[in-house]
């Protein structure tokens, strides 16, 4: 992978064979596509869901030029997310799930992540934030990451 501050190149070399790679691939095109949005319009920060820190890893890889804040459950992955350039790990106290028995519930953890970044100065009202996590949307919907 060859890239630059406003493209992301793929060789010839990265051809999609299998699921996993497949989906390697998406995480790593949406995780561009935050970087350069956030750097084109102005954005405070990326507020990143993940259990296993793979995502924020994904976007730390592409040097973004603004805070990535982590939201974890386990404090070995915030330990290990410490290390990676713009990433803010920050410990989620409750079980972080995207399902509860009533249905989908990632809306209360952006809520809790973007109450959570508020409070410790990262944005303020009005400021524009860029959200990735791993959830499945719709039924009908074509990819894993949103």
């Amino acid at each position: 992978i060859k890239l630059s501050k406003k493209q992301i190149y793929f060789s010839d070399k990265d051809v999609i064979t299998s699921p996993s790679n497949y989906l390697e691939e998406e995480m790593h095109v949406v995780a561009s596509s935050a970087v350069r949005t956030a750097l084109e319009m102005d954005v405070k920060a990326i507020i990143v869901l993940s259990l296993t820190g793979k995502t924020a890893r994904a976007v730390a890889m592409h040097k973004p030029s603004v805070p990535v804040l982590a939201f974890c459950t386990d404090i070995q992955v915030a330990r290990r997310l410490q290390l990676h350039r713009s990433v803010k790990p920050i410990l989620f106290h409750s079980c972080m799930s995207t399902v509860s028995e009533g249905g989908w519930r990632m809306a209360t953890l952006r809520g809790e992540a973007v109450r959570t970044a508020k409070e410790i100065g990262y944005i303020r009202n009005g400021d524009r934030v860029i959200f990735m996590d791993r959830s499945k949307g719709k039924k009908d919907d074509m990819f894993e990451y949103s």
